[in-house]
């Protein structure tokens, strides 16, 4: 048996990982962009979806 067919199920074919890679990417992105929104929110909205001010700013602040 070839090593290739050998280790198919261990490793994610190049496109697979690519694709996994993608969506990484796009969650992170995602989740950056909510960040930077949930700063942009004036105090009574933020008090409206239960979070203080302190809370958002500390969300706003995390890289990943």
């Amino acid at each position: 048996m070839p090593a290739t067919e050998r280790h198919r199920g261990l490793r994610p074919e190049r496109p697979e990982l690519f694709g996994l890679t993608r969506r990484a990417i796009a969650l992170w992105l995602a989740r950056r962009r909510g960040r930077f929104a949930l700063a942009d929110l004036q105090d009574h909205q933020l008090r409206d979806i239960g979070i203080s001010r302190q809370e958002a700013d500390e969300e706003a602040a995390r890289w990943l």
